[in-house]
C-alpha cells in the first residue's frame, strides 16, 4: 500500500474543457488536478472583478487582535503588512495569493519558521508547482514539484487560500461556471471585432457577366476583391470595376450590433461569481449613495473573503492555545469611512462617550499625541440604574444629586476624567 494516496477534487464532467483561449489551463498528473496560473487575463471583465476585490484586500491591514483589542509593532503584523519575504512587499504578495485564488480557485505560500516555531517569512508558490495529497486517509500533505525534485510539506507550513470548496481540502476556480458567459461575449466581441476590420464594409454580392467561372477562379476574384475593399485603411475609399461586374451590397441589421455592444448580461453574470457589486464594474445603479454601496460592498462580498483567509491564517500562523484568545482579523474601517465630515462626527462622538482618548481621536488623523491626552472622558448625565431613584428623590427635595469624591464646578458637571 503506498504511503501517499493520490488526492483528486471533484469536478465536474467538462472540467478538462479550455475555456476562451485558456484563460487558465488545467493538466492532470499523478496527483490529481494541477491548476496552472492563468498566462493572461484577455477577458477585460474578469480582469477587472479580479483586481477590484484583490486591490481593495491587498490594502486592508490584517491586524493581530488579543481578546478583540489590536496588539501594535508585533513582529507576525510586520510580516503581513509590510514584508513578508526579501522578494517582495507584503500589498503585492497579498495581491497575489488572492489573484491567484480567484482565478485557479487556490493560492499557496511556504511558511519559515524560527527554532520556537514562530512565523518568520512567507514563500509564494506558483499554482503550477503544487498538488495536494492525503497521507492514509487522515492527513493532507502538500507535495511542491521544483524542477525535477518534489518536496512534501505538512499542513501546517503551507498556507493556503481557498474560497469555494466541496470538501475543504482543495478549491475549485469560479471560471468554470462562467464558461458559457465568456463564449458568449467573445463571440459578440468578434462580430464586432470583423465588422470594424473591414471597414464597416458590409457583405455583399460581386457578379461577374459574361463568364463560366470555376470555384478556383471564383475564390480568387473574391480574395482580391476584398483585398482592395475591405479593411480599415480601405474605408470610405472609392471602388473601381469594370462592366463585367456588378457589386450589390447586403443590407446589415444594425440593431443586432447595437445589441452586442450594450449587452450588459455577461459583465453582470461575472460580477455574480465575484459577487462583485454592478456599480464596481461600471454598471450605472440608481438611488444608492457612495456610502450605502461601499456597505453593501463589505458586508455582501469582502466579509466573506476576510473571513476565509482569516481562518486559514488563524490556524497556520498562530499556534494552540495562542488562537483561542488571538485573532488575525483585516481591518476594513477605510470602506467604512467616504465622507470626511462625518468621520469627524463619529470621531467626536467616540471622544464624547469615552470611546476614545484624546490622543487616540489625534491619531485617527495622523497627529501627534498631546500631554494630558490619554484620559478617557465621560459625561456625568449618565448614571447606574440603581442610582435613579435617588436621584429623583433629591430632585423633589430641591436638591442637587450628589457625586461621590466630593463637589464639583459648574464646567466640571459636563464631564469627568477617568485613568
Amino acid at each position: 500500500m503506498a504511503f501517499f494516496k493520490p488526492y483528486t477534487p471533484r469536478e465536474p464532467e467538462d472540467y478538462d474543457a479550455p475555456i476562451i483561449d485558456a484563460i487558465i489551463s488545467i493538466a492532470n498528473t499523478d496527483y490529481g488536478a494541477d491548476y496552472v496560473s492563468a498566462k493572461a487575463i484577455k477577458n477585460s471583465d474578469i480582469f477587472a472583478a479580479v483586481s477590484i476585490i484583490a486591490q481593495d484586500i491587498a490594502s486592508s491591514e490584517i491586524e493581530l487582535r488579543e481578546n478583540g483589542i489590536a496588539k501594535e509593532n508585533d513582529d507576525l503584523s510586520y510580516l503581513l503588512n509590510v514584508k513578508p519575504n526579501e522578494l517582495t512587499d507584503a500589498w503585492h504578495f497579498k495581491f497575489a495569493m488572492i489573484a491567484n485564488t480567484l482565478l485557479n480557485g487556490n493560492s499557496y505560500a511556504r511558511i519559515i519558521r524560527d527554532k520556537q516555531r514562530n512565523p518568520v517569512r512567507l514563500d509564494f508558490i506558483p499554482v503550477s508547482e503544487m498538488t495536494v495529497s492525503v497521507e492514509n486517509n487522515s492527513k493532507v500533505v502538500y507535495v511542491h514539484k521544483l524542477d525535477s525534485k518534489e518536496i512534501k510539506y505538512k499542513s501546517e507550513d503551507i498556507l493556503h487560500l481557498k474560497i469555494f470548496s466541496t470538501d475543504g481540502i482543495s478549491g475549485v476556480s469560479p471560471l468554470l461556471s462562467l464558461k458559457p458567459e465568456l463564449q458568449q461575449q467573445q463571440a459578440g466581441k468578434k462580430l464586432l471585432t470583423t465588422f470594424f476590420k473591414r471597414g464597416a464594409f458590409s457583405s455583399g454580392i460581386l457578379s461577374v457577366k459574361q463568364s463560366n467561372l470555376d470555384n478556383e477562379a471564383r475564390g480568387s476574384i473574391r480574395k482580391k476583391f476584398e483585398a482592395a475593399n475591405t479593411g480599415s485603411s480601405n474605408a470610405m475609399a472609392t471602388i473601381v470595376m469594370d462592366e463585367t461586374m456588378e457589386y450589390t451590397p447586403i443590407e446589415i441589421n444594425t440593431e443586432v450590433l447595437n445589441l452586442v455592444n450594450n449587452s450588459i448580461y455577461s459583465t453582470k453574470q461575472i460580477a455574480k461569481v465575484f459577487q462583485v457589486p454592478f456599480d464596481r464594474m461600471g454598471i450605472e445603479t440608481v438611488n444608492t449613495s457612495m456610502e450605502t454601496a461601499n456597505l453593501n460592498y463589505l458586508t455582501n462580498t469582502l466579509t466573506h473573503y476576510f473571513k476565509a483567509f482569516s481562518a486559514e491564517m488563524n490556524v497556520k500562523l498562530l499556534s494552540y492555545p495562542q488562537n483561542i484568545s488571538t485573532r488575525l482579523v483585516f481591518n476594513a474601517d477605510r470602506l467604512k469611512e467616504v465622507d470626511p465630515v462625518k468621520k469627524i462626527d463619529i470621531t467626536a462622538k467616540k471622544q464624547q462617550n469615552g470611546i476614545f482618548t484624546v490622543n487616540e481621536s489625534r491619531k485617527e488623523y495622523g497627529l501627534p499625541p498631546i500631554p494630558g491626552g490619554d484620559v478617557t472622558l465621560v459625561s456625568l448625565n449618565y448614571v447606574p440604574l440603581d442610582m435613579l431613584g435617588q436621584i429623583q428623590k433629591d430632585k423633589q427635595n430641591n436638591n442637587q444629586p450628589t457625586v461621590e469624591g466630593g463637589g464639583q464646578d459648574e464646567g466640571q458637571r459636563n464631564s469627568v476624567s477617568t485613568h
